[in-house]
């Protein structure tokens, strides 16, 4: 299977990530360092989401908010088994979730 570059860097990420979430918790700063307001992170993540509905033409109802809540405390194959809510804190984990976000929207898997 040939991989483009952004599925590289994204898959290289992932691991770093999820890397972080097994135990070095310094690889990619999860948990440490920065403090990312959480509630904002979550907050722009449940606007992704809506976003990426209206997009798709879906008129049908959905709590964003409630399928976000289930999807963050869930482990994640794409994150090495780890829940999404690990990355939260650091915008290097904000950033891979909403990539997460936006490949399970488009079908593909990083």
């Amino acid at each position: 299977m040939v991989r483009s570059a952004e599925s590289l860097s994204q898959a290289t990420a992932s691991a770093e990530v999820a890397e972080a979430a097994a135990g070095d918790q310094d690889a990619v700063g999860v948990n440490v360092g920065v403090d990312t307001d959480t509630t904002a992170v979550v907050a722009r993540l449940i606007e992704q989401v809506q976003t990426l509905l209206r997009e798709s033409g879906n008129g049908e109802p959905f709590d964003a908010a409630a399928w976000m809540d289930r999807w963050l405390q869930r482990p994640n194959h794409a994150l090495g088994g780890a829940a999404p809510e690990l990355y939260l804190t650091t915008p290097q984990g904000e950033a891979l979730l909403s990539n997460l976000i936006g490949a399970m929207a488009a079908g593909s898997s990083m």
